[in-house]
């Protein structure tokens, strides 16, 4: 029998090194930017309405209003 085989089943698993060129930082999953995508994109004027949809949206008053 091998040293693994007599681990008692109910302990928690024993922490590995992450394998070679793998990130990690934490729980969240990261991903590699898409090939060809700005790192720092424009940031967006948040002033200027997004759609047509908005002004109806926001002109919306639930019922007890």
């Amino acid at each position: 029998m091998a040293e693994d085989d007599l681990q008692d089943p109910a302990a928690p698993p024993r922490a590995t090194s992450p394998v070679r060129g793998q990130r990690r930082s934490g729980r969240r999953v990261t991903t590699d930017p898409a090939p060809g995508s700005d790192p720092n994109p424009a940031p967006v004027d948040r002033r200027r309405d997004s759609g047509d949809n908005d002004s109806r949206l926001k002109a919306d008053k639930p019922p007890h209003w």
